[in-house]
């Protein structure tokens, strides 16, 4: 028989051993509902009390099965657990177990006490961590709802997977890391639990996927020297990834912060047309998170930056983009502009290849000066909302193109979320708009090859913004894409574009709203199956002719 050794607490009655001798028992109290079981042993009869909710999905354990071992099965489903700790022993979650307390004349009463915050938080987190390292996303959103109901603040959920991730990214920052800003600002955003848990759900388990089954990849310790700007910045352009980790590790032992080192680090994502525009996305959206979520994530977010700067390919180097380093050296010579009243000809500019598109920048920043960049970055903004409108999807789908054209819709998407990194880093950072111009400029030439000019923009263009990006919301909040590369790419455009119409004339919004729902509302392709094979085939066969 059970007998407590605290009799302090929150005791209720809650049936009888005569009643629990025809099977369980349900007792509810407000919301809350018990199963309540009766055990025969040697010893008399044992008496043990749960959530009546199975943890899974909800259906009532009372129905369920138990056995001569004190195992409770949910037969829904088949989750089984133990009734005397709650323990799951078959499936995910564990099970509330309440201490049970029973009179002299049979009377079975329960304690509905609750756990201190403390401790329920440490419960939670334990299941959260599971749930993380099998990336289950049912439960991820179940331990996320525990600890908003619990007290406890559920942006903690993003922090810890941030802690738990960021030693996994071989090669630094992640896509998980950029995009989770951009979930944490819409959960800010939305006042009811449900979109917010979406929210939140998403980043921990995207930071999931970039993390399973990676091994730890342990970052450098703290350096000797002090941090500097020029320190990091050579260091990061010598590609030595120990040196650079181990300054930022140093500044942060130091105790500078972000905002320390903002600085090196968008300078050092400028310093070359790098990955193809990322590298400054991620610099960018790291700042936000941390702005968002606390500086007790910058010992994570950190180091992980500083190693994918080091890792970034600098496509400056490819053949294609050649004429960016000339063209930015000779900007650098120019003393002062010749024009500053004239008018920037965006005409001239549809239609050009990356060369043709870093001499208008170029022509165009010599006659205006660096004092009217916005206006030269929002008329290389619209070229590359512009283009969204006409993408040629036959490229996304085709596989038997040269590799240079297999160009999807997110060769697109970077085009918009780099321009934005671009303007929001530049207006505190004017003295790096002439590489942001450029490598926008670059991204509005390269992107040029793929255009459908058959396409009818009119069909795109939105009418009603208001009820428009409300419905972009509704698509994002349930977009139905399994891997979150792809969704990352759908929340970053959307927010990248929602923040770009408030700073922007209407033409260029027009524009941008009208790429939006394009790619919105047009096939994502998200496995390139037989293009992949034909390549492999392509590469490989060379060698065996």
């Amino acid at each position: 028989m059970n007998v407590p050794m605290d009799l302090t607490g929150d005791w209720h009655q809650a049936t009888t051993l005569e009643e629990l001798a025809g099977g369980a028992v349900v007792f509810k109290s407000g919301r809350r509902q018990l199963a309540v079981f009766r055990l025969e042993t040697a010893g008399g009869p044992a008496v043990y009390a749960v959530d009546n909710r199975c943890p899974h999905e909800g259906f009532p354990l009372s129905e369920g099965t138990v056995d001569e071992e004190c195992q409770l099965t949910c037969n829904w489903h088949n989750w089984k657990f133990r009734l005397d700790d709650g323990q799951c022993l078959l499936g995910g979650d564990n099970l509330r177990r309440y201490e049970v307390r029973v009179e002299g004349d049979g009377t079975v009463l329960v304690d509905l006490s609750e756990p201190s915050v403390e401790q329920q938080r440490a419960e939670i987190l334990a299941g959260l961590r599971t749930a993380f390292r099998e990336r289950d996303f049912g439960r991820i959103c179940r331990e996320i709802t525990r600890m908003h109901f619990s007290g406890s603040d559920p942006f903690d959920a993003v922090r810890e997977a941030i802690r738990w991730a960021h030693d996994r990214f071989e090669y630094g920052t992640t896509h998980a890391v950029a995009v989770a800003a951009d979930w944490v600002a819409l959960a800010r955003g939305y006042d009811d639990w449900e979109r917010r848990l979406v929210c939140l759900a998403e980043c921990v388990d995207h930071l999931a996927f970039d993390a399973l089954r990676h091994p730890e990849f342990a970052y450098a310790a703290a350096s000797e020297a002090e941090f500097s700007s020029e320190a990091i910045l050579e260091a990061i352009e010598a590609e030595r990834r120990e040196e650079a980790e181990g300054l930022v590790v140093r500044a942060l032992d130091d105790g500078l912060h972000f905002a320390d080192m903002r600085q090196a680090f968008v300078t050092a994502a400028l310093a070359h047309y790098n990955d193809f525009g990322h590298s400054l996305i991620y610099v960018q959206k790291s700042g936000e998170l941390i702005e968002s979520l606390g500086a007790e994530i910058e010992r994570w977010v950190l180091p992980a930056l500083a190693r994918t700067l080091v890792y970034a390919t600098r496509e400056d180097l490819v053949p294609e983009f050649a004429g960016y380093a000339e063209t930015l050296g000779s900007l650098r010579s120019i003393e002062a502009a010749v024009d500053v009243d004239g008018d920037l000809d965006a005409d001239a500019l549809v239609g050009q290849g990356v060369r043709g598109c870093l001499a208008w920048t170029s022509d165009a920043i010599s006659r205006f000066g660096i004092e009217r960049a916005e206006e030269i970055f929002e008329v290389l903004l619209a070229a590359n909302a512009r283009q969204m409108v006409f993408y040629d999807t036959a490229y996304q789908d085709a596989y038997d193109r040269p590799v240079n054209d297999s160009v999807g819709w997110l060769s697109f998407t970077h085009a918009l979320t780099f321009s934005h990194a671009v303007h929001d880093v530049c207006r505190t950072e004017p003295q790096l708009w002439l590489e942001g111009l450029l490598q926008v400029a670059c991204f509005v030439g390269r992107n040029r090859r793929f255009q459908d000019a058959g396409i009818d923009a009119g069909a795109w263009r939105v009418a009603d913004r208001r009820e428009f990006l409300e419905g972009v919301h509704h698509v994002l909040l349930d977009h139905g894409l399994r891997d979150p590369i792809f969704s990352a790419h759908l929340v970053k455009t959307s927010l990248a574009i929602e923040r770009e119409i408030d700073a922007n004339g209407e033409p260029t919004c027009t524009w941008l709203l009208s790429g939006l729902n394009r790619f919105l509302n047009s096939p994502l392709k998200q496995k390139h199956v037989r293009r992949l094979a034909r390549q492999a085939i392509d590469l490989v066969a060379r060698d065996h002719e």
